[in-house]
């Protein structure tokens, strides 16, 4: 009976073998389209990917991983993805083109590690073919990598993670090697954003309840991959508390609170609407899978317990103001593989490739029908990356070094201008992140905290509004709702032309003839 199973083992091995060879078509297809599709937007870094930028750069000069000299406050969520920046900068290389680049490059590994993943869920290399068009297909999520912000490695590592854990057939136990890949992939995970380790966990439960048969091993390699992401977080807490005195980043107090259901399923909803064949399949392989039992099962669970912890835990925070499906993107490598589930018994029946390809076909035609709106949006965060990028550098050249504004939008014109800065959405400041807001869940995601009474007791010398702060003409501007009574006595409005547009901005009264009293 050994015998039969050894030579069962080896004869699946060699097949996987055999697998492996003809099954990286789809992953290189899907990985060239992936990249083709992201580099086609050129650059077009959102604002809040400055406030990485600027954590690198200040790291980079010796000041630490602060937003403004001398403030310890945690204000992003990303800290590998600032420490790659940050290595960016060191070596000269100019950080905002190259987090495209990165951005781009993971993005195509992630569709790659996806095609990979239906490929081994027991379909072969013809369904990781199906896997890499329905991963692939996405304008938003290509669009989302270029960017500046980390979402892209953050799917390539959750991805990896996902599929080092995969058994490939119903022989196979735990594999220390690859669980050793899957615990460090999800460890880096970790690093990237603070969500993985309840994506790691889901993924090992589902392991664990779809292969009752081995649940002493699957158990002793969930323990063993737990403690260790245990050591690695319990060592990220510590060193947050000494350096910024908090469990967590100071982002989290700014964005979360309440819940915003309703907009979150809206957000989920969407994301579904434009990517019918990546979600319509993965509904089918979860289904099919489930009802096949054995390997097939411990891969769907697998896959599928982190997509609903995903699902849930975005609806309750409400999604994000973005159409790029962010919070969204990091499933591709759990979708694919249950794309793959799907697509494996399709192929197999009759005119079941012939229905793929109208599946396929019909998910390109709604992501070319949405092509307009996507790249609209890029074409608006190029526009503004120019004018906030002119903006920023006119006041690094006019004001001293050390003259304090506040912004709502505090990346981009803080990052060029290099001056102190009040962020009035509260990423990056610790006052106003735990602001009461009372309608939170209701406003645009991420951006509905603000205290503009201390804001302006800090008496800022300028203030940038967020909307007519770069405009074709001089537009007068007026005190904003919630702003202190005395702040028309204390502010005034003025126009500054610059190259051939006009910078409307308020500054304290007495600041400008100070600076000129100065000169």
């Amino acid at each position: 009976m050994r015998v039969e199973q050894r030579s069962g083992a080896q004869r699946s091995g060699a097949q996987r073998s055999e697998d492996g060879r003809a099954g990286w078509g789809g992953p290189l297809a899907g990985a060239l389209a992936g990249l083709l599709l992201a580099v086609s937007f050129g650059l077009c870094t959102q604002d809040d990917a400055f406030i990485s930028l600027r954590y690198a750069r200040n790291l980079v000069e010796g000041h630490g991983l602060v937003y403004n000299v001398g403030e310890a406050v945690e204000g992003y969520t990303n800290l590998l993805w600032t420490l790659l920046l940050a290595g960016l900068m060191a070596l000269g290389i100019d950080a905002v083109v190259g987090s495209a680049v990165l951005g781009a490059l993971c993005w195509a590994g992630a569709v790659a590690v996806a095609a990979r993943a239906g490929g081994a869920a027991g379909g072969g290399p013809r369904a990781g073919l199906v896997a890499a068009a329905a991963a692939a297909l996405s304008l938003q999520a290509a669009l989302e990598a270029v960017e500046g912000l980390e979402t892209a490695l953050y799917a390539l590592l959750i991805a990896a993670g996902v599929l080092s854990l995969a058994p490939r057939d119903e022989c196979e136990g735990p594999d220390r090697g690859r669980g050793w890949a899957s615990t460090l992939a999800f460890a880096l995970a970790a690093l990237t954003r603070p969500e993985a380790p309840l994506l790691a966990a889901l993924a090992h439960l589902g392991l664990l309840v779809g292969d009752p048969g081995r649940w002493r091993e699957r158990l002793r390699a969930a323990l063993v991959a737990g403690a260790a992401l245990a050591a690695q977080q319990g060592a990220l807490l510590a060193w947050r508390l000494h350096t910024y005195g908090e469990p967590l980043p100071n982002t989290f107090y700014a964005k979360v609170g309440g819940a915003a259901w309703g907009r979150g399923l809206r957000y989920i909803a969407d994301h579904a609407l434009h990517h019918p064949a990546l979600w319509g399949l993965a509904a089918v392989g979860a289904a099919l899978a489930l009802r096949s039992g054995g390997a097939a099962r411990a891969r769907a669970l697998l896959a599928l317990l982190p997509v609903l912890g995903q699902l849930l835990w975005v609806a309750k925070v409400g999604g994000d103001f973005k159409p790029t499906g962010r919070f969204l993107m990091p499933l591709v490598g759990p979708l694919g593989l249950l794309v793959g589930a799907g697509a494996g018994p399709l192929l197999r029946a009759p005119r079941g490739g012939l229905a793929l390809g109208v599946v396929i076909l019909v998910g390109a035609a709604v992501c070319g029908a949405g092509a307009d709106t996507v790249y609209g949006w890029a074409a608006e965060r190029r526009a503004n990356l120019e004018a906030r990028r002119t903006v920023g550098l006119f006041l690094r050249e006019n004001m001293p070094p050390d003259t304090l504004m506040a912004i709502h939008s505090a990346g981009a014109i803080p990052y060029y201008a290099g001056l102190p800065t009040i962020d009035m959405w509260g990423l990056t400041d610790h006052h106003i992140a735990r602001a009461p807001a009372p309608t939170m869940g209701e406003g645009l995601a991420g951006h509905e905290r603000s205290d503009p009474a201390y804001v302006f007791s800090r008496a800022p010398a300028l203030y940038l509004p967020e909307d007519k702060v770069f405009t074709l003409q001089a537009w007068p501007l007026s005190p904003e709702p919630g702003f202190p009574p005395d702040f028309g006595e204390r502010y005034q409005s003025i126009s500054v032309p610059i190259e051939g547009r006009v910078l409307n901005l308020w500054v304290r009264k007495g600041f400008l003839a100070g600076l000129a009293g100065g000169g």
